[in-house]
């Protein structure tokens, strides 16, 4: 039965995680480099390092790896 609910939880857990980064991946990100905007997809949320609003990643426009700012949806 403790198996049971133990593995209840922990899918419950992963589907948050999952919903929280497609909520995410429909934000746009800023570099602070060339400041072009772009989408990243929702695995790579998973994944990536980041702090508050910034994520670690690699700029498809000037392919400069550094903290990105997620974009207010608008």
């Amino acid at each position: 039965m403790d198996y049971l609910l133990i593995a209840l939880i922990l899918i419950m857990a992963i589907v948050v995680v999952v919903l929280i980064a497609k909520s995410i991946s429909l934000h746009k990100f800023k570099c602070k480099h060339c400041s072009n905007e772009f989408n990243i997809k929702w695995p790579k949320i998973i994944i990536t390092e980041h702090s508050g609003s910034e994520y670690k990643l690699v700029c498809p426009f000037c392919k400069i790896k550094d903290w990105c700012t997620e974009q207010p949806k608008t």
